[in-house]
């Protein structure tokens, strides 16, 4: 997925290229998830937004452990509002299961599953607003030049 740090490559040229990877990524994501929120896409974004809260912690230093902390603390409110529509993902995947859903009637689990959908669509309300708002102020391309520069 990403290139290996080579023997005589600068720490901070790499971690630079990775972060700006990983925010090329984000942005991609949101945009997908955007138009489409369905479970594969939201997790894409998910992944993505974890592996770049990461990649800025584990090289903030290079960055400026301020900057680095203010796009952390905003990607894990991102983070927390995707875990949110995620989890009403997993819970309609477990009840298919099938030792879960010989448990249950068929109506029960019809009765869960339309409460799963309808958290899943309250908590879509407000991630789609962030990454709406996100892709108008272009917050990926903000967070770069924050942690970056001018690149």
């Amino acid at each position: 997925m990403y290139e290996q740090l080579g023997p005589n490559q600068e720490m901070a040229a790499y971690g630079a290229r990775i972060v700006e990877t990983l925010l090329r990524n984000m942005a991609f994501g949101a945009k997908k998830a955007l138009d489409k929120p369905d479970e594969e896409n939201i997790h894409d974004l998910r992944v993505t937004c974890l592996r770049l809260r990461h990649a800025v912690r584990l090289f903030d230093r290079l960055f400026g452990e301020r900057r680095a902390r203010k796009v952390r603390r905003r990607l894990r409110d991102v983070q927390d509002l995707l875990a949110a529509v995620r989890s009403c993902d997993v819970a309609g995947q477990v009840l298919e299961i099938e030792p879960v859903a010989a448990s249950m009637s068929p109506r029960q689990r019809k009765r869960i599953l339309a409460v799963l959908a309808q958290e899943r669509r309250r908590s879509l309300r407000p991630l789609r607003a962030r990454l709406r708002k996100m892709q108008r102020s272009n917050v990926t391309q903000r967070w770069r030049t924050r942690l970056l520069g001018a690149a």
